[in-house]
């Protein structure tokens, strides 16, 4: 009982300490928050900093309040319980942890504030949820390599965080696509979207496969993707033709795919400005803004989707999109 009380008192304290903290917002302005997962990847900065940008330029009517969750469920929590505290109108999130964030944001939900998941969706129905799929990424991936590979060969998979979507569909739309055939994935790791990890697992992954025994590597993100890249090229095997393959069409990742390096990128949208369109649109009840973003679905539990088409990009297409991605490339300078 005392543990109870003294847990009451601390969260009473932190909420006294985020409302005297918390700025002193126009009474006039829609405070719209905006909780990111991390900010340790291209992807992630440029989603916010894009969204940022527009609404800084576009919507003199709007606080946008950002967060960073800096790859803590606990501290994404604690993020939008301070967000309501604030005031928000809407919420814009991408999930750390899609369990996790849950029941939280059923409590925001039930406060009758809408919620708009970007890219990473939750396992709940929200208002919105705006990104691309990422089941069919993962298929054409696997019906790529198995075509290239003549239906026979062996794979390594380096796959994302297993506590979001994007992670769990990749994986699972190349499952399917490689089922039947005599393709098999020998080695697998989560390596969390991260390129150091994706750079350990892969070399000693090369070290237990000899030359030959490898024939592609399937990356959930281009950043993983160069890991495996960094530690083909340094143990001298970038010589045999393993097919690497990424996601996110990252503009170094783009150049990679140009120059052979990479044999495969798909275009995954940072959801920016989309993101911020989307929550001043449910706030102001412009559905037409909402329907100019793409296809607007709803579905029968009262929730709505908008779909951002994806692209496969190979060495044949990829002049087409040289700098219309995102991350650094200092050609696109």
């Amino acid at each position: 009982m005392l543990n109870i009380t003294r847990r009451m008192l601390i969260i009473s304290a932190g909420l006294a300490t985020v409302l005297t903290a918390a700025p002193a917002f126009s009474a006039d302005k829609i405070v719209i928050g905006f909780s990111q997962a991390s900010s340790n990847s291209a992807h992630r900065n440029t989603m916010t900093k894009r969204n940022q940008a527009y609404a800084a330029e576009h919507f003199k009517d709007v606080d946008l309040i950002v967060t960073n969750a800096e790859g803590k469920s606990a501290k994404q929590i604690s993020d939008v319980e301070s967000l309501m505290v604030q005031g928000m109108k809407v919420l814009m999130i991408s999930a750390q942890d899609s369990a996790a964030i849950a029941p939280t944001i059923k409590q925001v939900l039930a406060a009758g504030i809408p919620v708009i998941t970007l890219e990473r969706s939750l396992d709940i129905p929200v208002t919105l949820h705006v990104g691309p799929h990422n089941k069919p990424i993962g298929t054409l991936a696997g019906k790529y390599i198995a075509e290239a590979l003549k239906g026979k060969g062996n794979v390594v998979e380096i796959k994302g965080d297993p506590a979001v979507a994007p992670a769990v569909e990749r994986h699972e739309g190349f499952a399917e696509a490689i089922a039947g055939t005599e393709i098999k994935v020998i080695a697998e790791t989560h390596a969390d979207w991260d390129q150091e990890k994706a750079l350990k697992f892969m070399e000693d992954t090369l070290q237990r496969f000899p030359a030959g025994q490898i024939q592609a590597v399937y990356a959930h993100n281009d950043n993983m993707a160069f890991g495996a890249l960094r530690a083909i090229q340094a143990a001298g095997r970038d010589k045999e033709g393993i097919l690497i393959i990424g996601i996110d069409g990252e503009n170094a990742a783009i150049r990679a795919v140009a120059k052979g390096d990479l044999t495969a990128t798909f275009t995954y949208s940072t959801v920016a400005p989309e993101g911020v369109i989307a929550a001043h649109a449910l706030a102001t009840n412009d559905t037409a803004a909402l329907e100019k973003l793409g296809t607007l679905t709803k579905k029968d539990d009262g929730s709505m989707e908008i779909e951002i088409a994806s692209k496969m990009i190979t060495k044949e297409n990829a002049a087409e999109f040289f700098c219309k991605g995102f991350g650094d490339d200092p050609e696109c300078k």
